[in-house]
């Protein structure tokens, strides 16, 4: 009978493969036998560790998340909206670029985005949310006069798919457009553009409107 030691390692190896498989292919096209092989564990386990691949998916989506906040976290400050727009941005891109993790959570998120799955919906929404109050937060401040919620929604998409896009292009870049892939290192002068181009469009956008 494996000891307490033995049975962490292996949850953990299969967390850490699944992570990196869903990240990849999605969750519809990872199979069991595929993460059980990555993990050097017997298809069995899985049932024996988490009762179900979907129960293994919501593991890994909250394990996934968890290492983004703990790697790089949001950070809290009173410093002018400008500055703090531009630490969000910064933050988003290090947390999509990074390769210190184990699987992506927001490689996860654009696969699950493309190719939803029931079960995990609640925890994904959730997350989803939680982040989206600090985004639409950023942006009430920068545009500075009332705003029905439909345009913040599209401001909100809007912001967050230039982060997104860097981070889901490096195979198409490389390919197509013959250009080296968008690293973390990449993450400062492009969280530095976003945050300029999506300030000015914002202003404008509402000074528009109101002409």
């Amino acid at each position: 009978m494996l000891d307490q030691n033995q049975k962490i390692s292996t949850k953990q190896r299969l967390i850490d493969s699944a992570a990196v498989l869903f990240s990849e292919k999605g969750f519809a096209c990872t199979s069991v036998a595929e993460i059980c092989k990555r993990a050097e564990a017997n298809i069995a386990s899985i049932n024996y560790h988490f009762g179900s691949k979907d129960a293994l998916y919501r593991a890994v989506i909250q394990y996934t998340y968890e290492q983004a906040e703990a790697l790089y976290p949001f950070a809290e400050s009173n410093a002018p909206i400008e500055k703090r727009f531009y630490l969000f941005i910064f933050t988003l891109l290090q947390r999509i670029l990074s390769t210190e993790m184990t699987g992506n959570f927001y490689k996860l998120m654009a696969k699950e985005m493309a190719e939803p799955t029931d079960e995990s919906g609640k925890l994904i929404n959730q997350i989803i949310n939680a982040k989206r109050v600090r985004v639409e937060k950023l942006i009430r401040e920068v545009y500075a006069q009332e705003a029905d919620d439909e345009l913040i929604f599209r401001l909100t998409h809007c912001i967050v798919s230039q982060c997104l896009f860097l981070g889901l292009t490096e195979k198409g870049r490389r390919h197509h457009l013959q250009r080296k892939p968008i690293g973390i290192e990449d993450a400062e002068s492009f969280a530095r553009h976003i945050t300029n181009f999506s300030l000015a469009g914002i202003r404008c956008y509402g000074g528009a409107k109101n002409k």
